[in-house]
């Protein structure tokens, strides 16, 4: 009777412990919503809900409104999902009391940061620079997401820890230039911060820990990426937090689904080699005005593209079967997770659920406010 006594006494501090993540990969389809989802499973696959993240165990809706707007762009919806605060579009990781490009907000504590303050180790994917709006918005504080080369330089001066790990990234040939026009060169700004500035996945060490690297273009390898970055970061016995971008933008229609797809099936694969101490979340930042108005299944989705392209390269397009007008929509985007903390993603959530679904993962308390308080760079 005592030994079943001090099981019962136990057992919801085991589970509570078995519930928590060591690891969170975040995945973010830059403009992947419902309609670009559904267009993606009958443009991979013929038949609607062949996607993975279709299938996950545990899904909901995200509202992707900003603190001003209704529809959002990259930086503000980001900064929603990794600070669980809203900000206006434009703003990186600053509070809404930002105006784009006028005046700093307060600057926002993102979970990457928390990952780094308690000791984990940091990575972040990305076929964008990795100053763009998406990534800049995990490490960096700008009241103007255009402001490239202010942005790259906080990936050498991050507020808390040793900052990110391990950045693979495209965006060469754009941050260079950035940096070029604001007095600096991006080599030499490697170098002196101890950082040397990679080519490709190939440059990176065997055995290496931390790495960064740019690519001229964002057509690298993706599962490549993600087992180099994860075979880094796991070397941290405390953990690491991951973030894997994609752009999945359709104003470009095939390639935009083509991406689509590719990221699904990298995130498949991913779920198969995780363990269980890694939660895994799939969410758009924003979604996209493509939508499905005819066509008959068995039938390609994107006959009659090309024509249609070329009679109006950048749109509106017109087929049997999609319609796209090139822009960001206001609708809710999937959430889909599995893992440790999972069951916490269901039904209509807000962009700023997801920062709390992935800190409750890891078993950190929120704070009542998310201001990051580190080091202020230069």
């Amino acid at each position: 009777m005592r030994r079943l006594l001090i099981v019962l006494i136990l057992l919801p501090v085991a589970l509570s412990a078995q519930s928590r993540a060591r690891n969170v990969i975040l995945f973010v389809a830059d403009a992947g919503g419902i309609s670009t989802l559904a267009a993606a499973s009958l443009h991979g696959y013929g038949a609607p809900r062949r996607l993975f993240i279709q299938r996950m165990p545990h899904i909901g809706l995200s509202a992707t409104t900003t603190a001003s707007q209704i529809v959002s762009d990259s930086a503000a919806g980001m900064t929603a999902i990794v600070t669980g605060e809203r900000t206006h579009n434009g703003v990186v990781a600053q509070s809404a009391g930002a105006v784009r490009g006028k005046i700093d907000g307060e600057p926002l504590k993102t979970i990457l940061e928390y990952a780094e303050e308690r000791g984990l180790s940091t990575g972040i994917i990305t076929n964008d620079s990795p100053a763009g709006a998406t990534p800049a918005a995990l490490y960096a504080k700008a009241n103007n997401r255009s402001l490239t080369a202010v942005i790259f330089q906080q990936l050498f001066a991050p507020r808390f820890g040793d900052g990110v790990d391990v950045v693979i990234a495209g965006g060469r040939g754009t941050v260079a230039k950035a940096l070029a026009e604001a007095g600096l060169e991006l080599e030499s700004l490697g170098r002196d911060s101890g950082r040397p500035v990679l080519g490709s996945l190939s440059e990176i060490p065997a055995g290496a820990t931390r790495a960064l690297t740019l690519h001229e273009s964002g057509d690298f390898d993706l599962d490549s990426a993600i087992d180099l970055a994860v075979g880094m970061l796991s070397r941290n016995r405390r953990g690491y937090f991951l973030m894997v971008e994609w752009d999945a933008h359709t104003d470009s229609i095939r390639r935009g689904l083509d991406r689509m797809v590719a990221l699904d099936r990298a995130i498949e694969r991913r779920a198969k080699l995780a363990g269980r101490e890694t939660l895994l979340v799939f969410t758009a930042d924003h979604s996209f005005d493509i939508q499905l108005r005819g066509g008959l299944l068995g039938q390609p989705l994107l006959e009659g593209l090309e024509k249609a392209e070329e009679e109006n390269p950048k749109g509106p397009i017109r087929i049997p079967a999609v319609r796209m007008d090139s822009g960001h929509t206001g609708e809710e985007v999937l959430v889909a997770a599995r893992g440790p903390g999972a069951e916490r993603v269901r039904g209509y959530m807000a962009n700023t659920d997801i920062f709390r679904v992935m800190m409750a993962a890891y078993g950190w308390p929120l704070p009542k406010s998310t201001p990051a308080r580190g080091k202020t760079p230069p």
